[in-house]
Parts: C-alpha cells; structure tokens; sequence
C-alpha cells in the first residue's frame, strides 16, 4: 500500500521488534487497511509527502545528490507517513498524531530524520507557522539547522523558482518566505520557551 505499511508488514512479527513497536505497529496497519471507524490514512497527504520527497535531495554522505525518496529508510517512511498522513475520517485536515516520541539507538539518521520532519512542516505548514528545535546546547540544535539548511540548498525545485530564492537561511532562523513560516533552533542553556506560541516543536 506504501512504504510505511511495507515496513510494518515485514516487521511486526520480529522477534527483533520491540513489545511496545508491535502494538503500535498493529494499531496504524489496521488505520492503513481501512478498518478503523475513526481514522484513515490520506491518499492526498501520503501523495504530498511523497512528491516532496522526491525533489528533496541527499546534500552529503554516501547518497549525495539522490533524492531523499530513495535514500529514506523503513523507519523514516513509518514515522513520516504516521504523523503526516494519518488524520480523521470526518476532518481530514486533522492529524491523529500529535505528539511523537521516536527512541533509537545512536547513528540511525535521528538528527536528518528530524531535518526531514521540518523541512515537510515548511511545505505543509499554514502561514505564519513557527517551529522549534531544543537542545541541550546550541552546538547539537545547530545539527538539525544544518542539515535543514544543507538539504534545502541542494534541492533546486525547492529552494529557488525562476531565479527567486524561496528561503531566508540565517544563523539564528530559517524563513519559509512563501508563507512566513519560521524555523528556530533553540537551547536549553540559553533560551525560555516563555511567550513562545510553536505550531510543531522537537525536544532532544
């Protein structure tokens, strides 16, 4: 049905798979089959996903240059397409998911899979959106601006359209310039959260 069910199908019965996975697993296939009263899986919102995808393209590493359709793994498409593209039957304009917690071992993409995640938000997002990364230090919220940063730059259908560059790519944020949208990386060292109103926010 999608790579995301792909996933789930080949390894919800693992041994190898994680107690609290299987459920969860199980829970979201039933949604993809169509067997759950409240909640669908978006052929719209699975379709967006991934076109966008496919003109996302690899900055570095042993990828470089293809597009992230092809480079995202098992897990990456089951998170991506969970939270994107499971919604409510009777509003699909409303996710199910809202909040997401992702445990995995050190070395398995986290940081560009969270890159990924924001840089949909910036193409999906209403206008005015603002989203936030917080980290321990500034040193490790950087990571996922930089990978943000290195992604959108090498992803020419994206980042530019007739000589128009379509983001604002500082330091301190990222800019969305089409809708406003912001990206800000934040630390716990230096920065309150107070007065801050987050469309989407990730805590490491």
């Amino acid at each position: 049905m999608n790579k995301a069910y792909e996933f789930c199908k080949e390894h919800v019965n693992k041994k190898t798979t994680p107690k609290y996975v299987k459920l969860q697993m199980k829970d979201w296939m039933r949604i993809c089959e169509g067997k759950d009263n409240k909640y669908i899986v978006s052929e719209k919102k699975l379709s967006q996903v991934e076109n966008i995808l496919k003109i996302l393209i690899m900055p570095k590493g042993l990828k470089a240059g293809k597009p992230l359709y092809d480079c995202t793994c098992g897990y990456q498409w089951f998170l991506l397409v969970a939270i994107f593209c499971t919604v409510h039957r009777d509003n699909p304009n409303k996710r199910r998911y809202e909040t997401c917690v992702l445990e995995i071992s050190r070395k398995n993409f986290k940081t560009y899979t969270v890159a990924t995640v924001f840089i949909l938000l910036f193409l999906t997002e209403p206008q005015f959106s603002k989203f936030f990364s917080v980290a321990p230090d500034g040193a490790l919220s950087k990571e996922i601006r930089e990978a943000i940063s290195e992604t959108i730059r090498s992803s020419p259908l994206v980042y530019e359209i007739k000589g128009n560059k379509r983001f604002k790519i500082l330091r301190d944020y990222i800019m969305f310039k089409p809708t406003q949208s912001q990206y800000i990386p934040l630390s716990y060292s230096t920065s309150r959260m107070d007065g801050r109103l987050p469309n989407v926010f990730c805590a490491d």
